[in-house]
């Protein structure tokens, strides 16, 4: 099969959300929710992610920077990848989508 591609260059398939949530992060930190949602993506408790993945979150992102960054006054818009997920936060918006 062959995914459909829009203007972007981005697959339908690639621009559907696998997961998204809202976030208080004053209350929850990025990198927990991060880990969190890819287990949820990946239906596995979110310790056994590295073992998944062959990597950790720490060889992507710093979480400790991340949860400094996003937890800050101003709203944060940024995104990186890990294994095939693209994962985004835009203000209080945790989303996971396929690369």
């Amino acid at each position: 099969m062959v995914a459909e591609q829009d203007g972007a260059g981005q697959s339908a398939e690639a621009r559907d959300p696998l997961f998204c949530r809202k976030y208080d992060w004053s209350a929850t930190a990025a990198s927990m929710a991060t880990l969190t949602a890819l287990g949820t993506v990946e239906e596995v408790d979110p310790v056994e992610l590295s073992d998944v993945f062959g990597t950790t979150l720490y060889n992507h992102v710093d979480p400790e920077a991340l949860d400094t960054l996003v937890a800050g006054e101003e709203r944060v818009n940024l995104s990186f990848s890990i294994d095939d997920y693209r994962v985004r936060i835009d203000g209080e918006e945790l989303t996971i989508s396929h690369q």
